[in-house]
């Protein structure tokens, strides 16, 4: 089968060499070429290329078809529209590219992008989501290889900075969605967002001091643009070891469109190739699909409706206090999502609608739950600019959750054997977060951006009155260099889960200072950043904690040794400190170095290549002490240490390497895609369990030696 899909490659690299190829050079305003600057097909992105150190690019023709239109473009500059009858009566063109102007002078842009997008740390793209070495094509994935992000579980739940997940948001179209990852719960394959890339027009990654037009989160906040527009019709099938679907894009009248997709993801073949490294995995399957609708009802008026249902199932071999036993669950979800924009003379007023529903079961030894969750949010918000260089928002906004869980729980929580007794418990919880806020971003001077927000809650139901504030400074030193000062404070509520039934608010104070240097070759990121989070909650072990200190160091580097060829190294010192019965412990997330090196060759008449590498300390655990026995039961109680978290894992190491090919024929084009996770099949500790009487551990592992692949076969229309 290896040799199979080698030979694939290694075909579709010969039959590419045959096609004709468009060389020119990209140029600035003072004649100087243009490094690293986008080339590409308007109709056919996939064949898109960079400039060289000289700004000389050759791209391949599309062939059978003549295309439409070339693009270009580059961080600061316009993106220039190459028609095609100015290509074709030139063997090399030469394209000058023109500066951005940063002011605002349409509403238009105001429309478009949000009032926060100058203090995101990062904003990516659907082409940088395909070409994230470690993303596998998912928008969330693509963020755990950032710097910023300390995803230490490899999910793709988004954790920045040090902050568990649960107190960052994930916002799709100025909607929130909890727990925005499918399977969650499963060993190495609950890895994956519930969102396609391909609806995806931009992401937006704050990595601290999230933006308060937002509210309901005190660490990061991620916010993802839905497409809208749609250059031409498309529709695309994929399949993979483990997953089969279809993506259908459809331009309509007006400046609207459609997209319909669906998958279906089964178990046998990734099994059975990855029958070595999957000890627990047992069977998994799933179904979703989704429908993105957006349209122009007016010239200033435009309805997006974006509809996604998932049914999935999992069979893993899982443990708890002593018992190791089948966990079986199953999950069905609906998220629905309705926005309408209406452009005004002076900016822009939005309604956003969402309602996010799942229906869950979950059974483990003596432990049974049924759960049922609801979440309704609606917000208004009203945009504008001034021609003063200011911009205004404020907006209110509503946050209904509703969670229902009957549960039979083990008597003694330690003793969950099957067999063992247990009680009927049912609980009804219901939280109203009703916000106001204002947001406020000035222009001093083009190279110097103030902004500052406030947002209060309008307490309901015995609620307590809080507030939060923020203040971001961003100054461009010259060109290539940037400050971004960003400080405030920040209220989130907590998700109930297994181990705490309760709506919890937790509160953060956070400043952080991120710096970027860019050269012609090579990009510079620094950042240091502290934080103290102060709420009420739980761990798997039943500690409670109420302050959690966080500081950290960050620095990156990406550097290009040529048109093709990119390398990218970060590493982050993280010092986590957690406060429980008034005394503080090292938190489990304290890292002297969390380093991540990608090496990547990108190249559209070859192909893509890419490997990765993480490396970090194991994460802390607290040890045994001791154990327990009542001879009436004959049940054995673990005693932990008190002193938490004095004991780590061993380090952890992950070489993983991933490469894809595109073949064009026409208006189809097929990409064949494969990789091997944890090449070197490191084993990686995750946690410790013990047989019935505690006499005796083993350690559970991360994701071992995966193999995946498959192939896309895409239609271009007009």
């Amino acid at each position: 089968m290896r040799l199979t899909w080698l030979l694939i490659f290694l075909f579709t690299s010969a039959s590419l060499w045959g096609q004709k190829q468009l060389t020119g050079i990209v140029i600035d305003q003072n004649q100087k070429p243009v490094f690293a600057a986008n080339v590409y097909w308007k109709q056919h992105p996939q064949l898109g290329v960079v400039t060289d150190f000289d700004g000389k690019f050759s791209i391949l023709l599309p062939t059978q078809q003549n295309p439409k239109q070339l693009l270009v473009s580059f961080i600061g500059f316009k993106t220039q529209v190459i028609t095609w009858n100015e290509i074709k009566q030139q063997e090399k063109i030469v394209i000058q590219l023109k500066e951005e102007n940063r002011q605002l002078k349409t509403i238009n842009v105001t429309a478009k992008d949000p009032i926060s997008q100058k203090f995101s740390v990062i904003r990516m793209e659907k082409i940088d989501v395909y070409l994230s070495p470690v993303a596998s094509g998912d928008p969330l994935k693509a963020i755990t290889f950032l710097p910023s992000s300390t995803n230490t579980d490899e999910m793709a739940n988004p954790a920045l900075r040090g902050s568990s997940s649960d107190k960052s948001r994930v916002i799709l179209n100025g909607v929130p969605i909890l727990k925005p990852v499918r399977n969650s719960q499963i060993n190495g394959m609950g890895n994956f967002s519930l969102f396609n890339t391909e609806i995806i027009h931009k992401q937006y990654v704050y990595a601290s001091n999230p933006p308060l037009n937002y509210g309901n989160t005190s660490a990061g906040l991620v916010e993802i643009e839905t497409v809208q527009k749609l250059d031409q019709n498309s529709s695309q099938i994929s399949t993979s070891l483990a997953s089969l679907g279809f993506f259908i894009s459809k331009k309509l009248k007006k400046e609207s469109l459609i997209q319909l997709y669906g998958n279906w993801q089964f178990d046998d073949a990734f099994l059975n190739v990855n029958k070595h490294s999957l000890d627990l995995l047992k069977d998994f399957k799933s179904k979703d699909a989704g429908l993105n609708l957006r349209l122009k009802l007016h010239d200033n008026l435009c309805l997006n409706s974006f509809n996604y249902l998932i049914d999935e199932q999992f069979n893993v071999l899982d443990y708890m206090y002593g018992y190791q036993g089948k966990s079986i669950a199953d999950n069905l979800r609906l998220i629905s999502i309705t926005n309408l924009h209406y452009t005004t003379n002076n900016g822009l007023l939005s309604l956003n609608l969402g309602l996010d529903a799942a229906k869950n079961k979950y059974h483990f030894a003596n432990l049974f739950s049924r759960g049922l969750n609801k979440t309704i949010y609606i917000s208004a918000n009203y945009k504008w600019s001034t021609k003063n260089r200011h911009k205004f928002q404020f907006g209110l906004s509503e946050e209904y959750k509703y969670d229902r869980f009957h549960d039979s729980i083990p008597l003694n929580y330690y003793n969950v054997k099957t067999e063992a007794p247990n009680y009927y418990q049912k609980t009804n919880l219901n939280n109203h977060n009703t916000e106001g806020y204002i947001y406020w971003n000035y222009e001093l001077a083009s190279n110097f951006s103030l902004s500052t927000a406030a947002r209060i809650n309008l307490p309901t139901s015995k609620q307590n009155f809080y507030w939060s504030g923020q203040i971001s400074m961003r100054y461009n030193l010259n060109k290539d260099q940037s400050f971004l000062l960003s400080g405030g404070q920040y209220h989130n509520y907590n998700t109930p889960n297994y181990y705490q039934r309760d709506y919890a608010l937790n509160r953060s104070y956070q400043v952080a200072i991120d710096y970027d240097y860019k050269l012609e070759r090579s990009n510079y990121h620094l950042a240091l950043y502290c934080k103290k989070e102060h709420g009420d909650w739980k761990d798997e072990n039943y500690h409670n904690f109420k302050d959690v200190r966080i500081a950290g160091l960050e620095f990156s580097t990406n550097h290009f040794f040529g048109p093709y060829l990119n390398f990218s190294l970060s590493n982050t010192l993280l010092k986590q400190d957690i406060q429980n019965a008034n005394q503080w412990y090292p938190g489990s997330q304290s890292l002297d170095y969390f380093t991540k090196i990608s090496l990547s060759f990108n190249h559209p008449g070859l192909l893509n290549l890419s490997a990765t590498w993480i490396a970090r300390p194991g994460l802390r655990y607290t040890p045994l002490k001791e154990v327990l026995h009542n001879p009436a039961t004959d049940t054995w109680q673990p005693v932990l240490s008190e002193d938490i978290n004095n004991k780590r894992y061993a380090s952890y190491n992950n070489l993983s390497v991933n490469t894809s090919r595109i073949l064009q024929l026409g208006k189809v084009s097929l990409i064949a895609f494969a990789s091997i996770t944890n090449l070197l099949n490191k084993k990686n500790q995750n946690t410790k369990q013990y047989n019935t009487d505690y006499s005796s551990s083993e350690f559970n592992y991360y994701e071992k030696r995966i193999y995946y692949f498959g192939l896309i076969w895409q239609l271009k229309g007009r």
